[in-house]
């Protein structure tokens, strides 16, 4: 009985195994027609996310020390500017102080800043006459102003004369 059920076992066996080739081939056929489809898409999606990840490595590698570099490009102009504006007043300034190691500097300064007159000698300033304006405001003073100052005009222009609504 033990060589039947081993050989009637086999032939079962081998019935279900065939049975379970045929169902494993064409469900590997199946398997397998996804699986390529989906290893190229796997292999498009590396390959975008590889070439995204490069994208962002240049970006970083490159792009901000770029900028960093300009903008510190741009402030050492601006401190070369003012280093140049403040050695010119450092040679302006220099100048000067030669000029009051000297007796006639020191004089010429106590002249100008102090306003030093020597022995003998008067001080008469003159200082230029600033420019005017020629209209008043329409405000309470000055329509006052420009009042009298019109009637006065008409007055110069009726005589002929001037200074006449000017004159005691």
């Amino acid at each position: 009985m033990t060589a039947r059920t081993t050989s009637a076992k086999t032939k079962k066996t081998s019935a279900s195994t065939r049975r379970a080739k045929t169902r494993d081939s064409r469900l590997t056929r199946i398997v397998t027609t996804v699986v390529k489809s989906s290893v190229f898409r796997n292999r498009r999606l590396r390959r975008l996310v590889t070439a995204g990840a490069m994208a962002g490595f240049l970006l970083a590698v490159f792009t901000v020390p770029v900028r960093d570099w300009v903008i510190q490009n741009n402030v050492l102009n601006a401190k070369k500017a003012e280093f140049d504006a403040l050695a010119d007043t450092n040679e302006a300034l220099q100048t000067e102080v030669n000029t009051l190691q000297t007796p006639e500097g020191v004089r010429a300064a106590a002249r100008d800043q102090l306003g030093y007159v020597f022995p003998g000698e008067a001080r008469i300033r003159l200082l230029p006459n600033g420019e005017l304006p020629k209209e008043l405001p329409n405000q309470w003073p000055y329509t006052l102003v420009s009042g009298i100052v019109a009637v006065r005009q008409s007055i110069a222009q009726a005589n002929n004369a001037p200074l006449a609504p000017l004159a005691p």
